[in-house]
């Protein structure tokens, strides 16, 4: 027999939201929240609003889509000593490879920044991570148009990394149990 499942590949960590984040209860989404919740100040939170995925990678491949929404949001990776407090360079020099919409523009996080051309407003973005390989792409995944891809020598785990109102979308598997 065939079956159809559904799995997300990425879940949120909720250790390391911004207090000011509220998190959906599986884990899978996230928005700016009006009142700062109550959690400890440990050291993997981060003090500006944003989220890491529960699970780093250090080999391997890795694909997740995110669903993206509002005005404002970033999509990406970034490096396990990328700090958590104070002023931050989210840049590749930083440990940040990442795309963004912001103020109506998308954007390739590198430095100098790098405009994106989009045809039609992204409502999901799929993130390809090829770690041996040191790629992170990112495409458009309702017709993989590409839209940037980050090369470069990677040497430590990496977290997918969000910020703004998103959802990570589940995939669908398929499955024989006998």
């Amino acid at each position: 027999m065939l079956g159809t499942v559904q799995y997300t590949p990425v879940t949120l960590d909720p250790n390391t939201a911004h207090p000011k984040l509220s998190l959906s209860e599986d884990l899978t989404s996230v928005r700016r929240s009006g009142e700062r919740q109550q959690v400890p100040d440990n050291p993997e939170r981060f003090d500006w609003g944003c989220v890491l995925g529960s699970e780093g990678f250090s080999s391997g491949r890795h694909c997740w889509d995110v669903e993206v929404g509002g005005e404002y949001w970033l999509v990406g990776v970034v490096k396990e000593s990328f700090s958590r407090k104070g002023r931050v360079d989210a840049s590749p020099a930083g440990g940040v490879w990442s795309v963004k919409l912001f103020k109506g523009e998308y954007i390739a996080l590198t430095s100098p920044l790098t405009r994106l051309t989009v045809q039609r407003n992204l409502q999901r973005v799929r993130v390809q991570l090829d770690w041996d390989r040191g790629e992170v792409s990112f495409s458009d995944p309702s017709d993989n148009t590409p839209l940037y891809t980050f090369k470069h020598s990677f040497t430590e785990r990496l977290f997918p990394f969000f910020v703004g109102t998103v959802r990570i979308c589940p995939l669908k598997v398929s499955v024989s149990v006998k």
